[in-house]
């Protein structure tokens, strides 16, 4: 289990050194480190992703958490011991960003506004959306049953797609919603929370 808990460490400080773009971009490499590893299913990682969304705090960090614990919990972990896992990946993915902002803060604000420096900013924005953009492919073709081998690989897996009234709905309404409009995704969330209980009580 120690070993474990150093390789959980080991990761989330990678997956913090190399995550540029916010939690956002955070989701795209913990979901091909977990996965990649068999440490969580794909439906897994989705349960942990929403729980993230939902709970106070910033969302990267949050999922590191909840990985964490999960991880430690799925291998045999009792309380004390997921709770440690928890907070290691925790401190972990926070620690290159508290590293690279109290060396290089200074040095980056003088230096943001010449040419290279919005060069290199430049190529790095749609690597980022890039990225973000496919876990959002992947995470609703999982909703919709197209997990694939991976869960990373569902994109592929279009004739397994089985689509059902209120998940299409949900994840309509919300995209609309969030790209014409100044709606928080937390109202979509709190639909998807409630409405399953309104179909399951009244049969609709």
């Amino acid at each position: 289990m120690l070993s474990l808990l150093a390789k959980l460490s080991y990761v989330f400080a990678k997956i913090g050194l190399f995550t540029l773009g916010g939690g956002l971009a955070v989701i795209a490499l913990v979901q091909q480190e977990m996965l990649s590893r068999g440490w969580l299913s794909h439906s897994e990682f989705l349960d942990i992703l929403g729980i993230a969304q939902v709970t106070p705090g910033a969302m990267g960090v949050n999922a590191a958490t909840f990985t964490g614990w999960r991880v430690v919990e799925n291998a045999g972990g009792g309380f004390l011991l997921a709770f440690s896992g928890a907070l290691l990946a925790s401190i972990a993915v926070t620690l290159p960003s508290i590293a690279g902002v109290a060396l290089a803060g200074t040095w980056f604000e003088r230096n943001r506004e010449k040419p290279w420096a919005k060069a290199v900013f430049g190529i790095l924005r749609p690597v980022v959306a890039g990225a973000i953009f496919a876990v959002g492919a992947n995470m609703v073709m999982a909703v919709f049953g197209a997990e694939g081998e991976n869960g990373a690989k569902c994109i592929w897996h279009l004739d397994e797609l089985k689509f059902s009234a209120l998940p299409l709905v949900l994840c309509a309404g919300t995209f609309i919603l969030t790209a014409t409009h100044r709606f928080s995704p937390l109202w979509g969330l709190l639909a998807g929370a409630i409405l399953p209980f309104i179909v399951g009580i009244f049969g609709i």
